[in-house]
């Protein structure tokens, strides 16, 4: 290959995260640079990817292969995020961006950040031109889900109050508003203060009783309409050409995604 045609290519940079991806079972986002990325298949000195261009194969310390890749936002989400809460897995994150209907320039609210696999995803759809509103009320899950923006780059997008959103938020003429909270029916007077008329709620709960008092505390109040409850189930299959199968596991219930308009 051509000098000319190389610096054309994308090379690793040092300090640059990529995604070191050995098989489904082994990878993880790293920093390329010092260091090493071991497993059990052998390590990789970090120090050695720098400067190959991106699909590019390496060999553990044990010969087995791997590949330098770019990591996508499923990468920092599953392989590269500090979990210090239980997350909202992909299956149920991108439905909820769908029904939001979020893009650049949005401006939205969520509560009960966690470790911020939500707070990341939506932090990646409202682009440079939006911002995320996070309202955490634990300092220490504030902490984690910083770093793990950080990682991701989304950091700048991003601003985590470590404060009740039942006391009230200080943003007004959002977009939309998202909950991962085990009471949101306590917070409805404070999303229609801080939401545009007809703004999309989407509230993520783990029972169904929870949902029942939401939608009863909803339907009492008049805050909402067009609401709608959903549960994703999503089955995987091996990809095998030969023997293609679904997987002897799967991602069943994870929690249920309640949705409405906000009046």
């Amino acid at each position: 290959m051509s000098d000319e045609r190389r610096q054309n290519r994308a090379v690793v940079k040092e300090d640059e995260r990529v995604l070191v991806y050995i098989d489904r079972r082994r990878s993880k986002v790293v920093r390329a640079g010092k260091g090493e990325y071991g497993t059990d298949k052998g390590y990789i000195r970090l120090e050695d990817i720098v400067g190959l261009e991106y699909g590019s194969a390496v060999r553990t310390s044990t010969g087995k292969e791997a590949r330098v890749m770019r990591p996508l936002l499923i990468d920092y989400l599953m392989r590269g995020f500090r979990r210090a809460t239980q997350v909202i897995y992909p299956k149920d994150l991108g439905f909820i961006v769908l029904l939001s209907g979020i893009g650049p320039g949005s401006r939205v609210l969520e509560a009960g950040v966690g470790t911020g696999f939500l707070t990341a995803t939506l932090a990646h759809f409202v682009g440079d031109e939006g911002h995320v509103y996070g309202y955490e009320v634990r300092e220490e899950f504030a902490k984690v889900a910083r770093k793990n923006l950080e990682l991701a780059g989304l950091s700048h997008r991003v601003t985590i109050k470590v404060r009740d959103v039942r006391e009230g938020v200080d943003e007004r003429g959002l977009d939309a508003a998202f909950l991962d909270l085990p009471d949101p029916w306590g917070v409805l007077s404070v999303l229609r203060e801080a939401l545009t008329p007809t703004s999309p709620v989407v509230v993520f709960l783990p029972t169904t009783n929870q949902v029942s008092k939401l939608l009863q505390a909803v339907r009492a109040g008049k805050y909402g309409v067009d609401i709608h409850v959903y549960e994703i189930l999503m089955r995987e299959f091996q990809p095998k050409p030969d023997a293609l199968r679904p997987e002897s596991f799967m991602v069943g219930h994870t929690g249920y995604i309640v949705f409405f308009r906000m009046i």
